[in-house]
């Protein structure tokens, strides 16, 4: 296997598996099957469809002792810190937002520099959460890598059970794939992992009520005061 994945230009045989899982869940694209490129109905029912088959398919999958564990690691630590590249992004920078707005210490950077910087800084008191689809964008990988050996705890949010990620994840949270050869943009998953976060967010903030209510109510009038 080494000499086959050296013959094809690869370092070793890893190099040769994040490439294969990069290919298998993010070089497809939106499958076309029963779409017409002017049926707004269509297109509308086959998203919705795919969204809801993809959201069944991850809570029927979901591993409750892993998401306890994910509660407790956020509210124990004294910074929530986010790591995510491209498309996860977003994903990370709604659960920052909702997180910082109901008073936890949240970090979130879109510059993947600044993210190693944090990563290095990470610290046992910390919990760090890694975002990503495929399990194998080489930034996250690493920074939660950097994090966990730093002491942090490790959260992943991904879509392969066996993607690089997870090796570096003390807690591992799972999205359903697509079953689609075309899929590219995974956008059902994204809003799996949506949900995910969701769940997390939300369990946390009820277990720390008083706090969080608190803090809601003052950012809410800090929102008031710059809206006419």
């Amino acid at each position: 296997m080494f000499r086959f994945a050296k013959r094809l230009g690869f370092q070793g045989n890893k190099d040769f598996k994040i490439e294969l899982i990069r290919d298998m869940g993010v070089s497809f694209h939106i499958s076309p099957d029963g779409m017409e490129e002017d049926s707004v109905e269509g297109i509308t029912n086959t998203i919705f469809e795919k969204e809801i088959n993809n959201l069944q398919e991850t809570l029927s999958n979901i591993n409750y002792d892993e998401i306890k564990n994910a509660v407790q690691a956020i509210k124990g630590a004294r910074r929530v810190i986010f790591f995510a590249v491209s498309s996860s992004l977003p994903v990370a920078f709604d659960f920052f937002w909702k997180f910082t707005f109901a008073g936890f210490s949240c970090f979130y950077n879109s510059d993947i520099y600044t993210q190693r910087i944090i990563s290095s800084q990470c610290t046992k008191n910390d919990t760090a959460i890694g975002i990503s689809f495929s399990g194998s964008s080489l930034e996250t990988v690493n920074c939660l890598k950097t994090a966990k050996q730093n002491g942090a705890k490790t959260i992943c949010v991904t879509t392969f059970i066996e993607s690089p990620v997870t090796e570096y994840s003390d807690i591992k949270l799972f999205t359903a794939p697509v079953r689609s050869i075309f899929q590219k943009v995974d956008l059902p998953s994204k809003i799996s992992q949506t949900a995910i976060l969701d769940v997390l967010y939300l369990l946390v903030v009820l277990q720390n009520r008083e706090r969080a209510t608190r803090y809601i109510s003052m950012s809410e009038k800090e929102l008031l005061r710059y809206r006419k």
